[in-house]
């Protein structure tokens, strides 16, 4: 046993032995192993890539999750047990880390026990939060700048975007895909790691390029790995999966890697026979990686009957960098972004800059640092101003090395969608979703753009075949549902709350878009018993307080509105918050007043043009000039939005 695993055991006895004691400290831990406070951060680090607080929360939820499946104890005894005696953090801890409730995850069948769900971010989805993110403790102290503060970006920068945008794009229609275009569909399910926990990154990363290769075929439905990732370590069979998914083939694969030596295996299934296609084994160096990568998703096509085009063959073979140490420090990148936390975040950016400076002419490592800056901002973690001039950079440098790099395009069609450059946005956007149609989350954001601008109908296509492409994904259903909401496309919304419910019923932020379901009705009791439930699963999140107000405010009951208003501090941060609570009272003046304010350099509410709470003054001037302020008193899409 190497010392490693000595401190590790000894830790973990400790915390067994205090397990029902919630005020176990890290001094407690230090004084009984003898160890110093930075010495046991970093062994814990190490050992786990957790926290020393984390890895014991984890310790005391998989004892939780023992208890729950082997004995007939109440939720809130098993949460004093393992240390976690204040239920709501037992409930909302256990949610987080098992993507089921107690209760929930008590009912589970023995086989799905095992699936822990990859985090989601809800942050970053401007459907899931209807007011800034990302609040402290105290009620609604602003943190960052609103969307709607941002600045115009370097004006020469712009320009030549523009230019160029518009030689390339033109007024081409482009046309969207739907699930009847797809001739064929296919799911990639996590590829197993053979190496130490510290090559994850390997295998999650052959797995993600095998993704982006295929992507290119505009034919294949290719499941998203936010769908996929639910089935790792599941009992479920062949069939049963590829059923859940909707895809005809499975691709299973294995990756090991030793310095610079790699093993990799895939196994083609068709699923409904479960009778394996093809086994593709390479053993060899890093170097031949896209190589082996190329040729596996070649070799898919033709199983699959896609003729390949001479530009896509052309693209299917171009690797990403020639440089095997560049994309080993890539992959790494790749794998700290996916974390989207504040360290981990920080740790992509130092395996991003490894790889650029080992190959300057890296543009996906470009593009990627344009996303950990994007996500920067949306989390809150750094000044927004800095960030998104970073974000610019990198993004307009991708484009210049790579002039067809989808990921590059969509992040600037979010820059420009945060700055109310609406048209840019858009057209970006079409830009990126033309380089790679089947991008799950580029046309779930598009559709969001078009509800913003009002074309709620348009929106519904593109978060359709967001939601074939990703079907477990929360995030994308959520969205789906507000696109059919705002549509008042309401039938067709009931028969996605049921599905919705089902699967993520568990999830806070479902129940913003049940809730605005039925906002969107005028039935404000039922819009206040699903508020009450997501405040239920999540009582950290302020803005419930906002809308819970506004909802009794219009069922007549305007002292929460009115308390609300009281407290809330006088800064810009909460013109939003103001203007929704004042909406609520039916007070068209100050509901103007802060809308006006948060058009001049606050905040606003999202979707304000097709909102159901400004609908009392919608028609007024003073409403029309505040949409003419943040460049949505027009259409801003071509006269076909079509992309081809």
């Amino acid at each position: 046993m190497n010392s490693g695993d000595s401190f590790r055991s000894r830790l973990d006895s400790l915390i067994e032995r205090n397990l029902a004691d919630p005020s176990l400290s890290i001094e407690t831990i230090c004084r009984e192993l003898g160890v110093s406070r930075s010495s046991l951060h970093r062994l814990v680090k190490e050992e786990t890539n957790l926290s020393v607080t984390l890895y014991i929360r984890q310790f005391r939820l998989e004892k939780a999750r023992t208890l729950l499946k082997t004995s007939e104890l109440r939720s809130v005894e098993i949460g004093e047990l393992v240390g976690i005696p204040n239920p709501q953090n037992f409930s909302k801890y256990f949610t987080e880390s098992f993507g089921a409730s107690p209760s929930e995850f008590r009912k589970l069948p023995a086989e799905t026990t095992t699936v822990a769900p990859e985090r989601v971010d809800i942050a970053m989805e401007p459907e899931l939060v209807p007011q800034p993110p990302r609040q402290s403790a105290t009620v609604f102290k602003n943190r960052s700048r609103n969307r709607y503060l941002f600045m115009a970006l370097a004006p020469v920068a712009l320009t030549s975007l523009g230019l160029y945008i518009g030689v390339l794009f033109g007024r081409q229609p482009v046309k969207n895909q739907t699930e009847t275009e797809f001739n064929s569909s296919i799911a990639i399910l996590p590829f197993q790691n053979l190496g130490t926990p510290e090559t994850q990154y390997f295998s999650e990363g052959v797995r993600e390029e095998v993704q982006a290769v295929l992507a290119y075929l505009p034919r294949i439905k290719v499941i998203s790995r936010t769908s996929t990732r639910a089935y790792e370590g599941t009992a479920k069979t062949v069939p049963q999966i590829a059923r859940e998914l909707g895809v005809v083939y499975l691709l299973e694969g294995s990756a090991l890697q030793s310095g610079n030596r790699i093993k990799l295996s895939v196994e083609l299934i068709k699923a409904e026979e479960n009778q394996t296609v093809w086994i593709k084994t390479y053993e060899g160096e890093t170097k031949d990686l896209w190589t082996f990568t190329s040729t596996v998703a070649k070799t898919i096509a033709g199983e699959l009957d896609q003729q390949l085009s001479s530009a896509i063959r052309q693209k299917m073979d171009k690797a990403p960098s020639r440089q095997p140490a560049a994309y080993t420090e890539y992959l790494k990148g790749q794998h700290f972004l996916r974390a989207r936390t504040k360290e981990g975040l920080a740790n992509s950016l130092i395996s991003l800059d490894r790889a650029i400076a080992l190959d300057s002419g890296f543009a996906e490592a470009y593009a990627s640092k344009a996303q950990v800056y994007f996500l920067n901002i949306e989390e809150g973690y750094t000044d927004a101003d800095s960030s998104l001039k970073l974000a610019e950079k990198n993004a307009l440098t991708a484009i210049r090395l790579d002039p067809e790099n989808a990921n590059a395009f969509a992040m600037l069609a979010k820059f420009y969608q945060r700055q109310n450059k609406w048209e840019q946005a858009l057209t970006t956007m079409r830009i990126a979703l033309r380089y790679q149609p089947n991008n799950a989350l580029n046309n779930y954001w598009y559709s969001l753009m078009l509800r913003s601008v009002g074309e709620t109908d348009q929106a519904i296509q593109y978060s359709t075949k967001a939601l074939h492409i990703d079907p477990l994904f929360p995030v994308i259903m959520i969205g789906h549902l507000g696109n059919l909401t705002y549509a008042g496309r309401f039938e067709e919304a009931r028969q996605v709350m049921q599905e919705g419910q089902r699967l993520h019923g568990t999830v806070y932020a479902w129940y913003w878009s049940t809730a605005f379901y039925y906002i969107n009705q005028n039935r404000f009791p039922e819009a206040l018993r699903e508020l009450e439930k997501g405040q239920q699963l999540n009582p950290d999140a302020n803005p419930f307080l906002v809308y819970i107000a506004y909802v009794k405010a219009r069922m007549k009951q305007p002292a929460a509105a009115r308390s609300l208003l009281t407290s809330l501090p006088d800064d810009e941060s909460n013109y939003s918050n103001r203007a929704v609570l004042y909406a609520g009272l039916g007070d068209a003046n100050h509901c103007l007043i802060f809308l006006e304010k948060g058009a001049n350099g606050g905040s606003l509410p999202n979707y304000l043009k097709v909102s159901p709470l400004f609908r009392f003054v919608q028609n007024t001037p003073r409403f029309r000039a505040v949409l003419h302020k943040v460049g949505l008193d027009q259409s801003v899409l071509p006269s076909a939005d079509t992309i081809h």
